[in-house]
This record gives C-alpha cells, sequence and structure tokens, in this order.
C-alpha cells in the first residue's frame, strides 16, 4: 500500500510542474502576443494616416504581464531549488520553500490580471 501512495504522490507531483510550465508558456504567449499584435497594428494604422488610439496603457498592461511572468519562472525555479534543498543537509539562508512559492503564486496572478487590463484599456481605447 505504501508503494501506491508514494506513486501516486511522486506523480501528482510531476503532474504539478507539467500544469505550471503550460500556465508560464499561457502567460508569456497572451503577454507576449498581445504586445507584437499591438505594435503590428500600430505599424499599420499609422502608416495609412489614419488617426492612431492611445494604447500605452494596454501596452503597458501586456509588458508589466510579460515581465512579471519571467519573474514568476524565476521563483519557480527558486522553489524547486530550495525544495530540493530541504532534503539535504546542506544549510541554506532560507528554511522553506514555501516564500519563493508564494511569490511565484502573486507574479503569476499579476501577469494576468495584467493581460486583462491591458486587454480592458485596448478594448476601450477603440470605443
Amino acid at each position: 500500500m505504501t508503494d501506491l501512495r508514494e506513486e501516486h504522490f511522486l506523480e501528482t507531483y510531476r503532474s504539478l510542474i507539467s500544469i505550471s510550465l503550460e500556465g508560464f508558456r499561457y502567460l508569456a504567449l497572451i503577454n507576449g502576443g498581445a504586445v507584437v499584435a499591438l505594435i503590428a497594428y500600430l505599424g499599420n494604422t499609422s502608416s495609412g494616416g489614419r488617426p492612431v488610439p492611445d494604447l500605452r496603457a494596454a501596452m503597458l498592461g501586456f509588458i508589466v504581464g510579460l515581465v512579471s511572468c519571467g519573474f514568476a519562472m524565476l521563483f519557480a525555479y527558486l522553489t524547486q531549488l530550495w525544495l530540493l534543498n530541504e532534503g539535504q543537509p546542506v544549510r541554506t539562508f532560507m528554511k522553506s520553500h514555501s516564500v519563493p512559492l508564494h511569490v511565484a503564486i502573486a507574479l503569476s496572478a499579476l501577469s494576468l490580471v495584467a493581460f486583462c487590463f491591458g486587454a480592458w484599456s485596448a478594448v476601450s481605447a477603440f470605443t
């Protein structure tokens, strides 16, 4: 019975890592894609002689989302590093992986909120 619990635990842990990686990819894709789309739109609009909407707030939201996703990845790495070191006799300056884990979660949430802000700002600029 212990082997089954241990195998279930390891498979669940692996799936959490996979889900996290997909989440980071998603956040980077939506924010980065939005930046590229806005740049392409502004380039096409300005060359056509039409008035260009003010999309600075939207661009700021997408860039904040992209940067916070990058920092979330950094803190996810630190979480894994400290989690690995928790089982070792080597002393590190941080005893628990919970601090970088919570920072990574908060930065991921910020990335999604920043995307929502950028999307709302872009839609508002077109009305």
